[in-house]
C-alpha cells in the first residue's frame, strides 16, 4: 500500500542502494536495479513534509529518524 507519511521537517533518511535525485520542491530516490523511483520526499505550503512511498524499511527509517504527524493511504 502507498502511503504518505507527514513529518515536522526534511529528514535526512540516507538510505543505502538508492540514487538520489535532487528537486527544487523534494528529493526522489530510485532504485538503481528496477529502475523505479520508490521515495518521494517533498515540500508542503504549510511548512511540513510528505514522504510517499510503499517500502516498509523506509517507514521504519523515517520513524527512527523524524517525528511522524500523520499517515494517509494512497
Amino acid at each position: 500500500m502507498l502511503v504518505e507519511l507527514i513529518v515536522k521537517q526534511f529528514p535526512e533518511i540516507g538510505i543505502e542502494g538508492y540514487e538520489e535525485m535532487k528537486l527544487p520542491f523534494g528529493t526522489l530516490y530510485s532504485n538503481p536495479i528496477e529502475k523505479r523511483v520508490e521515495i518521494l520526499v517533498k515540500k508542503r505550503a504549510d511548512g511540513k513534509v510528505s514522504i510517499y512511498t510503499d517500502k516498509s524499511e523506509v517507514i521504519k527509517k523515517i520513524l527512527e529518524v523524524s517525528e511522524v504527524v500523520d499517515v494517509n493511504p494512497l
